[in-house]
């Protein structure tokens, strides 16, 4: 430990060399260096907290920059990464064997074969999910290096943070956040691969043996208080990519095709939101990611509910669902709550009628069509016709032949993740009638001047009730074609007068 700026006890650490913790010394040019085994334990009981505002030292400021557009930014999606991220959510399908000092986890898939290893003692205690949203960082990171295995990226604990969306976070000090941002670093960096991929066209096969995803050498900056006593008040890292990225992320080598470069858009929004949903919606955690590695090669706009099934709970589980009704009905109500936090988020519209039929769809989702207004809400409950009941195996053959349906994404979500058959020729755009411009509040108007409920007008306009719900709100606004289509249902929309 550490002791009036003195190194009084050295021992090893594993996996991420020498760790650097920087004492101010008595004289200024002169800086001790300890190295600790269990760094969290000794920095969290040896560097406390002094009252008041701490003062911050300085720290190396970042060498690269993210989301410079403001909505996303470059990172490497290839299958290592995509994988890596996939084996951290801990998914119950996801067995992780025992491998003399490693606990270690296989995927195989079509172009190769991928080993992933973690120490013994790491997986024995288990692993923090939020460590994705550290693997997420590092390979926005690295694509920004011409030769990210060779050369380093410089980043600081506030980049980190604000990577993570904690400027508003108020429930932890400043060291409890350096403390669990040293954690989640050191058991991304711990993290081992082992790549079989064999060869594709001209570009040849390769064997990379086990070595780490990410090579980190963090620093620790430490002040000292008035009263003398010392505490952590920074962290700096500098990162560089494993032996993976000679393969997988070669921007000169890609273009003669002798090895690739694969890289997505990561979401500014993603971090913070897999920040807020890993505890609670594990599941939605899963969809997510799924969604993200997916837009670099997405193009159809549905997506099998079978499929994601499978992916987030295991074949196992959903295989053993048709026997069982009681984990059936469990997974039936874990997968409609881990759908809302993707609906809450911007994805839209999830549930189309044709695909998903109305009858299985999430309470959540048909609440949304109940009407604002009491009376209107009283004719909704009136006029609702009754549904049949179904039992849960009923609803689990529906289920599994339905199709989530994502055509509208979040705003920060990269624009390549647009289904391509929705590109179509441009067509001459029809203007509105001339008079007051056309809003949610005068088709509300105009729809109740017909005696139309929501439910009515939707159905008429071969439309979803939460759409005209949203148009009604203001939530979102007409397009010259909706105008056109609204004005050959409701006649007297146009050239209603406001008020």
């Amino acid at each position: 430990m550490v002791k009036g700026g003195s190194m009084l006890n050295t021992c090893p650490v594993s996996n991420l060399g020498e760790l650097k913790l920087r004492i101010p010394c008595d004289r200024p040019s002169q800086e001790a260096e300890i190295t600790c085994h269990q760094t969290y334990r000794c920095l969290s009981q040896v560097l406390g907290l002094p009252p008041g505002r701490p003062a911050t030292t300085a720290v190396p400021l970042p060498n690269i920059t993210l989301f410079a557009n403001g909505q996303n930014t470059p990172f490497a999606s290839c299958l290592v990464i995509w994988q890596a991220c996939q084996g951290m959510t801990q998914r119950p399908y996801q067995v992780w064997q025992t491998a003399g000092e490693f606990r270690v986890w296989e995927y195989q898939g079509s172009s190769g074969r991928l080993r992933y290893r973690l120490p013994q003692a790491l997986g024995d205690g288990g692993w923090d999910m939020r460590v994705i949203v550290m693997h997420l960082l590092l390979a926005a990171c690295v694509t920004q290096r011409d030769r990210p295995w060779e050369e380093d990226v410089v980043i600081n604990d506030q980049l980190i943070a604000e990577f993570l969306g904690w400027h508003q976070r108020k429930d932890l000090n400043r060291l409890q956040k350096l403390l669990l941002l040293e954690a989640w670093m050191r058991q991304a960096s711990a993290l081992e691969v082992e790549v079989f991929w064999q060869q594709r066209g001209p570009i040849p096969a390769v064997h990379l043996p086990f070595a780490p995803l990410w090579l980190v050498r963090p620093t620790y900056h430490v002040a000292t208080a008035k009263d003398g006593s010392t505490y952590l008040s920074g962290l700096s890292f500098q990162v560089r990519a494993g032996p993976w990225a000679t393969y997988f992320l070669q921007r000169h080598q890609a273009r003669p095709k002798t090895a690739y470069y694969q890289y997505g858009w990561l979401p500014r929004s993603l971090p913070a939101k897999i920040m807020q949903l890993w505890k609670r919606y594990p599941g939605s955690v899963v969809l997510l990611l799924h969604l993200l590695f997916q837009s670099r090669v997405r193009q159809e706009p549905l997506t099998k509910v079978a499929t994601l099934l499978k992916l987030i709970y295991g074949d196992q589980a959903v295989q053993q669902a048709w026997h069982q009704a009681e984990l059936r009905r469990k997974l039936i109500t874990t997968w409609e709550l881990d759908l809302y936090p993707l609906f809450d988020y911007g994805f839209r519209p999830l549930f189309r009628e044709d695909c998903y039929p109305r009858a299985i769809q999430p309470d959540w989702f048909t609440a949304q069509e109940l009407p604002d207004d009491p009376e209107e809400a009283f004719h909704y409950w009136v006029n609702r016709p009754p549904e049949a009941k179904m039992n849960s195996k009923q609803k689990w053959l529906q289920l599994f032949n339905a199709a989530i349906c994502l055509e509208e994404f979040p705003a920060d979500w990269p624009m390549n993740f647009r289904p391509k058959w929705k590109k179509t020729p441009a067509k001459p755009r029809s203007r509105p009638a001339v008079g007051h411009p056309i809003t949610g509040a005068l088709v509300r108007q105009a729809r109740l001047q017909q005696h139309l409920s929501q439910r009515q007008l939707a159905a008429l306009l071969h439309k979803s009730q939460s759409w005209l719900r949203d148009i009604e709100a203001g939530r979102y606004s007409l397009k010259p074609k909706d105008v056109a289509l609204l004005q050959t249902v409701l006649p007297n929309l146009a050239g209603t007068p406001a008020g």
